[in-house]
Order: C-alpha cells, then sequence, then structure tokens
C-alpha cells in the first residue's frame, strides 16, 4: 500500500474527530481568510461559557454560541458520548468479538464512563445536536460535561441530522491558535476545544494536566524545502512547540519529540484536538517530564512508497537536519523520541523496524505490525537498544484484529515484540481510537517511557 493511498484510504477518518480533513489553505508564511462562515458578531458573548454547577451528574455545564441570524438550523457536534467499561460484558475487543459502546450521553455519565465513538469506529461517530435559536440571531446548546478537553464544530444550514455530507467549521469565539482575526496562517482547521475542570465530589477525574498552564512554551508553523513533495509542490510544513523559558544558549541541548498525526489529520493535529502545548507546558511544570522540543510534521502529500518511505527519508534527511540547524536541540539519536497515532502510529513502526537507530524511544498509539509481519534477528538486536512503548484503547476496534490489509492491531505487536524477546512497555487504557484515548497515552509516553532509561535490566549479571 502506498502512502498517499494509505492516507486517503487507510484511516482517513479515525483521527478527524469532527469528521473532516483539515483543510489545507496555504503554506506556513502566507495568509488565507477562511470562507464566511457566520458566528462574527458583538451580540454573541463569550462561547463557550462554563459553568460551576455544583450539580449532578459532572459539576460543569458548557453553553455554546453560534451567531448565524439568517440561518435556518444549526449543529454542533461534539465528543460527548461515553462508554461505561464497567457494564460492558467483555472490556476488550477480541479478533472474533467487536466491544460496543453503550453511547452514554452527558446527562447520564457517572465516573468511570470514558469518551468513545457511538456505533464503535475508527470514524469519529460523535453526537450531532440541534441548537436553539434566540432572538438576537445568536444560537445555543449546554450540556453538562465532565472533565477533560472536548473538540467540537458547528453546522450551518446542514440537511442531515448526522452532519453527513457538511462542512464543519471552528467556533470563531474560540478559533484554532493558527487563526487571527479570521486569517489562518497554514492548515486551517475546522474546529475548536473545550476545557471542563474536575469537580471531585462528582468522581470526575483531576485533567488538570490539561488545562493551559501559568507558563506557557510557544508555537509555530514552518515551512522547510521538500524536493519531491508534491503537495504542496517541493516544500511541506510542521508545528514546532518549545517549552516555556526556552533557552537556545543554556549549556545542555533540549531533546527532541517528533510527533505524528492519524489519517485525516496534518500537521495541526495534535496542537489542536491533541491538546500537546497544554500537556507539555503542565507536565514540565510539575517536573514530570524535561523540556523538551516537540516537531509535528506533516506526513500527507509524498509520492506514492512501500513503508512510508517518502516521508522517512524526507523526516531524516531534511526535517530533522532542519531542527537541529534552528533550535537547540541535541544531534544525538538518544535524545530523539517518535510517536505517531493511527496511521501515523504505522509510521512509527516502519521507522521502529527500517530506521532503528535514527530514535532512542518510539511511542506507538492505536495501530499495529502488517499482517504476516515477523522480526528478523537484526531488528531484534536494534530494537532491543532503543525503548518501545505501545498503546491504545482496550475498546478500540483495532485493538485486536487490526484495521483491513493495513495491521494486525496493537495486541498481536505486543505479543510479537514479546516472543521475539524485545521489551515492550504496553499501555492500554479504556477509550476506542479517539482523541481522550491519545491524549492519556502522549501523557504516559512522556513521562514513563520518553528520555528515560529502558525499563529492564539491559546489563549482564
Amino acid at each position: 500500500m502506498s502512502t498517499s493511498s494509505f492516507w486517503r484510504n487507510g484511516l482517513r477518518a479515525a483521527a478527524a474527530i469532527l469528521g473532516a480533513s483539515a483543510l489545507t489553505v496555504v503554506v506556513a508564511g502566507h495568509a488565507a481568510t477562511p470562507a464566511d462562515r457566520g458566528g462574527h458578531d458583538r451580540r454573541l458573548g463569550t462561547s463557550p461559557v462554563l459553568k460551576h454547577t455544583g450539580k449532578a451528574p459532572t459539576g460543569y455545564s458548557v453553553t455554546f454560541r453560534y451567531y448565524a441570524p439568517t440561518a435556518s438550523r444549526v449543529q454542533i457536534k461534539g465528543e460527548w458520548s461515553f462508554v461505561r467499561p464497567s457494564a460492558l460484558p467483555q472490556v476488550a475487543s477480541t479478533p472474533d468479538h467487536t466491544v460496543e459502546s453503550q453511547g452514554i450521553l452527558p446527562l447520564d455519565w457517572r465516573p468511570g464512563d470514558a469518551p468513545m465513538p457511538y456505533p464503535n469506529s475508527t470514524d469519529p461517530n460523535f453526537p450531532v445536536n440541534d441548537m436553539a435559536k434566540e432572538r438576537n440571531g445568536v444560537w445555543t446548546f449546554t450540556t453538562p460535561l465532565p472533565s477533560g478537553v472536548f473538540t467540537y464544530a458547528f453546522f450551518v444550514d446542514c440537511p442531515t441530522d448526522n452532519g453527513a455530507g457538511c462542512t464543519p467549521v471552528s467556533d470563531p469565539s474560540n478559533a484554532p491558535w493558527n487563526e487571527k482575526n479570521d486569517t489562518v496562517t497554514g492548515s486551517a482547521v475546522p474546529n475548536s476545544q473545550v476545557y471542563v475542570p474536575s469537580d471531585s465530589r462528582f468522581g470526575t477525574v483531576d485533567y488538570s494536566w490539561q488545562a493551559p498552564a501559568k507558563k506557557q512554551g510557544k508555537l509555530r508553523i514552518a515551512t522547510y524545502s521538500s524536493p519531491g513533495h508534491v503537495t504542496p509542490v517541493d516544500e511541506n510544513r510542521l508545528v514546532v512547540y518549545t517549552p516555556p523559558s526556552y533557552d537556545p544558549r543554556r549549556s545542555e541541548p533540549y531533546p527532541t519529540l517528533y510527533l505524528n498525526h492519524g489519517g485525516g489529520e496534518n500537521e495541526m493535529g495534535w496542537s489542536t484536538q491533541g491538546d500537546v502545548k497544554n500537556i507539555m507546558d503542565n507536565l514540565i511544570a510539575t517536573g514530570e517530564v524535561v523540556p523538551m522540543v516537540v516537531v509535528m510534521p506533516n506526513a500527507n502529500g509524498y509520492p506514492a512508497s512501500t513503508d512510508n518511505a517518502a516521508f522517512r527519508s524526507d523526516l531524516i534527511d531534511r526535517i530533522i537536519p532542519w531542527v537541529e540547524d534552528r533550535y537547540h536541540v541535541s544531534t544525538t539519536a538518544a535524545d530523539r523520541a517518535f510517536s505517531g497515532l493511527s496511521a501515523g502510529g504505522r509510521i512509527t513502526n516502519h521507522l521502529m523496524l527500517n530506521d532503528t537507530e535514527q530514535f532512542g524511544y518510539y511511542g506507538m498509539m492505536s495501530a499495529g505490525l502488517a499482517p504476516g509481519q515477523t522480526l528478523s534477528d537484526e531488528q531484534v538486536t536494534a530494537l532491543k537498544k532503543v525503548s518501545v512503548f505501545i498503546g491504545a484503547g482496550w475498546q478500540d476496534v483495532i485493538f485486536a484484529k487490526g484495521f483491513n490489509n493495513f495491521h494486525t492491531g496493537p495486541a498481536m505487536e505486543v505479543s510479537t515484540f514479546v516472543d521475539a524477546g524485545v521489551p515492550v512497555t504496553p499501555d492500554f487504557v479504556h477509550g476506542g481510537h479517539n482523541w481522550n484515548v491519545w491524549r492519556l497515552l502522549l501523557k504516559d509516553f512522556v513521562t514513563r517511557v520518553a528520555f528515560l532509561p529502558q525499563p529492564f535490566a539491559s546489563w549482564e549479571g
């Protein structure tokens, strides 16, 4: 399967939580005005509005607003359907049984419930709700929500009840970080995020590590030369996170985490739906991780190649040197980590098996090895020199049976590595093929594996 066709047909919608690929408008460094989407009026007020109700089921409610006085219908789609693992007859999917979520809605949320698509799928099957129109032309929707980050988007005058065939738009009052004054730099993002705190009285999880931190790092969109890249031609984009108080003159260079998106996404996925800036800011502030630079490439737009060879070559020959030339980062592989989700998890595997020596730490999320994949003696020897993390959602449809002919799933990958004598740090959490799982896995990867000693006895005797 070629790189380009894999992105198009493989897990295209899996990581696009709101059902549409991010639209590439222009390359970084240039500006573009998004299509008119309504929502631009002072009467709108703040959106979203977070209210600490102190009432069941979660202690918090969120009101979303959208100004569209001439619209006949406005809908909102958000990541608020949940699975209740404690009530499942079988917690994890198996090759002959796919776990189905109960599709629990916010009003029925209980402690232990986790966000998950319903019906269970690699597609973003989250609820679409009609909003109510007020006299001032503002449409509103209020729902209780538990703690954490939730992605949402609006549909305007969409004729379908589930948003099918319609284009989602982000919240003009809560626009993605790369959009200022209706001008987008880089790739447009058709969704927004809201963070909800925890009220421990209702059993919600403390996800304060996903909230905006007091000391904040910076995000930057950049364009680099990439001869042979198809779209955009001979160049590509990436997003770079630098930690709070980044010091280009400090004595010790920073380690670097390379973080890859899934199908249907691009370089913007982790910095929006993935909440990477807030997560890293908080983990650095609490001392759970060392300050690091995070690089988020765009793996789309390459010529067809086997095992993502075109992207891997670009990463090794151009992206890494570009980053090391412009940022105060270490140039040794032992100070580099790579992780990716879904389609990006397959890229992680291709790097692990073909270019093992380029990184000291690998975090594979929600994918698996190719059918029939075995490990050669040379690969086993190389893999024992690096740290390997494999994670996914217990209820993910790909957990035990993989995805079509692309891969056989993360559970089988753990078994393959362990049977070959390669130490693995497995990490499975409640949830499906969705961003709540990947945010949890990112935290676990950087706090438990990346830039830490190997979690096994690697010495003689």
